[in-house]
């Protein structure tokens, strides 16, 4: 069944993704878009502070050597330094397909430059005058073709920037159109699935109640209201019609209990109840089952048959001493009842090593234990409820677990049945009355009837907490030693 929460979860989702999507979409376009715009303006300041700095350092170059001062040779040698340092850069974020040729002469030009214009210092401080204005006049040179060649490549970027900036318009009416598009799509989808879900919530209520006025009228007879959806209306549809059939089922009972309490007023009833023997309980119980096994109904015997074996084995002396062994049939047999009466709302699973169940164990030990888990941990779940058996050894002791994955105990529950364990809580439950069904025995019964058994204090283990289940798991002695001081104290 798909709640209605449920459908409007997934319809807010598909428009949130839907909305995040082209969000998304038109902020990688518009992060594309800056990032080839930064790296195209980058690319033209890089040629622009290329020419500057070439330029300054030629003014600063003709500067020292006309006036000898050192200050214009350090400005000169900070202008070389800011050449060299970014001349791998020009290679790197200017070059492409189209000028790799250009800027590859552009990258030695810088590269001459630099080395002319320290061999025309050097030549000047070494008082080598007809080398030094030849290397001056090569570095001069170097420097004009390096400002045509910045123009040339400043050209090239602005025609690729003009193409660039034409992509950008183009997208830009794209995703124009597209936001168009889609407010016009969303508002259309949106339109249609309010329409198609109001309708599938307004028509069955319509339904429902129209329906209901008929039975207002008096008419009981009317047919089933359909039912179209698959979430909580479905159910109110169908908790509908059962209730007006189960109308119709009470006015005739009425009617029929009117004709029966004329007649019973012509009859005397002395006694209505009567005690039940035991054994003709059985025998009758026996032979209802044989007869649904005539009648091949086998699921049926299968439930009289456990039914009667646990109403026998209850009915027992509890005086005596049975095996883990008989216990664990009993759980089963349990087990087996309740499974035919919740089918799958209810799992139940056992895992019993073989080899301890011979263990003497008193009557009546593990179904209250499992009637308990039952009854206040995990009935009134509607489905996925667990219900467990474990009987292993460990060491010198069997360990019987009894677990579920029900509402659990809160902690004060807990420790008083703990403290009752430890013979320090008895006063604590004097007051409290058990409530339950089938046998009655409560887990402080139990508790307190295994300790008499085996004569140890020890015998118990819970652990709960609200809303994660609870776990009762029973330390029982394994040993021969053990065993026997049981059988010599007398039980039977």
């Amino acid at each position: 069944m798909i709640k209605i929460r449920t459908k409007l979860f997934i319809y807010f989702m598909i428009f949130i993704l839907l909305l995040n999507g082209v969000t998304f979409f038109l902020y990688e376009s518009s992060e594309d878009i800056v990032n080839e715009y930064d790296y195209s303006l980058r690319r033209l300041l890089l040629l622009n502070e290329v020419s500057q700095h070439t330029n300054e350092a030629v003014e600063q170059l003709n500067a020292y050597l006309a006036e000898k001062d050192a200050r214009y040779l350090r400005e000169y040698e900070q202008q070389s330094r800011w050449l060299q340092q970014n001349r791998a850069q020009v290679e790197e974020f200017i070059s492409n397909q189209r000028n790799s040729l250009l800027v590859e002469n552009y990258e030695h030009m810088m590269e001459s430059f630099l080395e002319e214009g320290a061999l025309t210092v050097y030549h000047f401080q070494a008082g080598n005058i007809g080398l030094y204005s030849i290397h001056l006049h090569e570095a001069m040179k170097i420097a004009s073709f390096i400002q045509e060649t910045t123009l040339s490549l400043v050209n090239e970027e602005l025609t690729a920037y003009q193409r660039f900036y034409n992509e950008v318009e183009e997208r830009n009416r794209y995703f124009r159109y597209m936001g168009m598009s889609l407010f016009v799509t969303t508002l259309m989808l949106g339109a249609l699935l309010a329409l198609w879900f109001s309708g599938g919530i307004t028509k069955p209520i319509e339904r429902l109640s129209r329906a209901a006025r008929e039975i207002a009228s008096g008419k009981l007879d009317g047919d089933d209201v359909a039912m179209t959806t698959n979430d909580e209306l479905k159910l109110l549809t169908e908790t509908f019609n059962e209730m007006r059939r189960n109308i119709r089922n009470l006015v005739a009972e009425i009617k029929q209990k009117s004709e029966l309490d004329r007649l019973v007023k012509e009859l005397e009833l002395k006694s209505l109840q009567s005690q039940i023997n035991p054994h003709f309980l059985f025998n009758t119980l026996n032979t209802v089952a044989k007869m649904a096994y005539l009648e091949e109904a086998n699921q049926t015997s299968r439930l009289i048959e456990a039914v009667a074996f646990i109403l026998r084995y209850n009915l027992g002396d509890l005086q005596r001493t049975v095996t883990l062994a008989d216990e664990v049939h009993i759980a089963r047999e349990y087990f087996f009842i309740q499974q035919t009466r919740f089918f799958d709302r209810i799992k139940f699973f056992t895992e019993v090593d073989e080899a301890c169940l011979d263990l003497p164990i008193p009557p009546l030990t593990l179904q209250p234990l499992i009637e308990n888990a039952f009854i206040h941990g995990i009935e009134s779940y509607e489905e996925g409820a667990l219900l467990m058996l474990k009987v292993l050894k460990k060491g010198n002791r069997v360990i019987i677990e009894v677990s579920d994955n029900g509402v659990g105990m809160n902690e004060e529950t807990k420790e008083k049945l703990l403290s009752f364990a430890k013979g320090e809580g008895e006063s604590l439950f004097q007051s409290e009355k058990g409530h339950g069904h089938s046998t009655g025995i409560g887990v402080r019964n139990v508790i307190r009837r295994l300790q008499l058994f085996y004569g140890i204090r020890n015998v118990v283990e819970i652990e709960s907490s609200v809303g994660m289940g609870t776990t009762i798991r029973l330390l029982l002695p394994m040993t021969k030693e053990e065993v026997r001081n049981v059988e010599n104290r007398g039980c039977r």
